[in-house]
């Protein structure tokens, strides 16, 4: 079946019996679905909320707050995390926060939960003039907001079909541990089964034992890194509940973890590559030895003169000349193309795009910093490590704690507005930042701090 038009979903000739999702282990029908959108609607309206910032625990009730926030030309904001300073930093870009449960300390809030069913037909949205925004780190390591119009997200579920559809059964349940506040989940856990008619679960289980619990045959797991290299030591899926794929976005996933999933999972991984701003722009099956990636449908892929990928789609935005992306690439002459490397600062590590800079920065405005400096390493299982010249009070504190428990109570500052993944799990302690004659931090020298144990 061919990919619908997301901006018409309720209005095409679909059945009304439909499954769309679950809610509690329920089945949501289409019909269920429309109601839920066509009340949430008139509450929105109701409350006067055009621009809603919505952050979602259920992925089904993030379907239902973007589809009724679209409509009248309204925008969906999802916040690429939820930290109190993340969603502070927002004020004054949205009218309120429309949630599946209340947050404390603010004030304008829509609570998204069963209502009444409208009566009232839902009209088609005008998918150029409807707006979901991302946030992403830009590379000065501030939120940088990436508004994405129905039309784009529209394209790229049809591109995603043309490519998924082919090899995921018609009715497979798309499960998911990858958060639909970010594209890669809200392409790949809503988007694409909502536009190809496939039911997906809203619930995102914290572990691995009732996320594979709910596997069943045929179905898709969209998952990321840092989930799939934490599989070590369950129990392998039976044959009979064994997925047709496994998704992976966001990072280059390790070998172990590939192996890990066909031990234990029992498929294939085919992993994604894109950006924020780009949307999807390949794919890749990691059962065949090519490290390769094949673009999309409608997608073009070009080296530009710096060795950096351009991108051009119906939905990368950029207009004619695409959009260039800071990775560095190779390009067959079949079209597809190998990744070489970040040429910016900005590392992804386990799915987190991290910025090198805003961490040094965060470090040196600690009391115990004079300067640091941040490097990558370890290939496909990016890790970071921090190198500090500390200040004097640093100094008389790694002196009093040891460069252990020093690095864990630095380590412990960042980690108050960060995710664990992005932090630091080495330290290197200097009298000075090793640097080339014009003060420029030496890469190369600072990577060597790491090759032996810390003095």
């Amino acid at each position: 079946m061919a990919a619908v038009s997301l901006s018409a979903l309720f209005s095409q000739s679909r059945s009304d019996r439909l499954i769309a999702s679950t809610i509690d282990g329920q089945a949501i029908r289409l019909s269920d679905f429309a109601a839920d959108v066509a009340a949430t609607i008139g509450t929105l309206r109701e409350a006067g909320c055009r621009r809603g910032l919505l952050i979602c625990d259920d992925a089904y009730w993030a379907a239902v707050g973007i589809m009724a926030l679209l409509h009248d030309g309204g925008e969906a904001l999802l916040p690429h995390n939820t930290h109190p300073e993340s969603i502070a930093s927002l004020q004054g870009s949205f009218d309120m926060l429309v949630s599946d449960r209340v947050w404390p300390g603010i004030e304008k809030q829509v609570l998204l939960h069963k209502r009444p069913a409208a009566s009232d037909a839902i009209p088609a949205i005008d998918p150029a003039n409807a707006f979901v925004s991302l946030f992403t780190s830009g590379s000065t390591g501030e939120a940088k907001r990436i508004r994405k119009s129905l039309a784009y997200l529209e394209a790229e579920a049809r591109a995603v079909d043309a490519v998924l559809g082919k090899v995921a059964p018609a009715n497979a349940w798309v499960q998911a541990t990858a958060t639909h506040q970010h594209l890669y989940g809200l392409t790949f856990r809503l988007c694409w089964p909502l536009a190809s008619c496939r039911p997906f679960s809203g619930r995102t289980e914290e572990y691995w034992e009732p996320t594979l619990a709910r596997l069943v045959a045929g179905s898709v797991l969209v998952s990321s890194p840092a989930h799939l290299t934490r599989l070590g030591g369950l129990d392998a899926l039976p044959a009979d509940r064994r997925p047709s794929f496994v998704m992976s976005g966001g990072a280059p996933l390790p070998q172990s973890a590939v192996d890990a999933v066909r031990d234990i999972i029992g498929c294939d991984v085919v992993e994604m590559f894109g950006s924020t701003e780009t949307g999807v722009v390949g794919h890749r099956w990691r059962s065949r030895e090519s490290q390769s990636w094949s673009p999309y449908p409608t997608v073009s892929v070009a080296r530009d003169a710096d060795g950096r990928l351009r991108v051009r789609s119906p939905y990368s935005g950029g207009g004619a000349d695409g959009y260039v992306i800071d990775d560095l690439v190779e390009i067959a002459a079949d079209g597809r193309f190998r990744l070489l490397g970040r040429a910016d600062r900005i590392a992804k590590v386990e799915g987190n795009r991290v910025s090198l800079l805003e961490l040094e920065e965060a470090l040196a405005r600690l009391e115990w910093v004079r300067e640091a400096a941040i490097v990558q390493f370890g290939g496909d299982a990016v890790r970071l490590g921090a190198v500090v010249l500390p200040s004097e009070e640093g100094r008389a504190e790694l002196e009093k704690l040891g460069a252990f428990r020093f690095g864990r109570k630095l380590r412990g500052e960042l980690a108050a507005a960060r995710p664990s993944a992005g932090l630091p799990r080495q330290w290197r302690f200097v009298d000075r930042l090793p640097a080339s004659v014009l003060g420029k931090v030496s890469r190369g020298e600072l990577l060597k701090l790491f090759e032996r144990a810390n003095p």
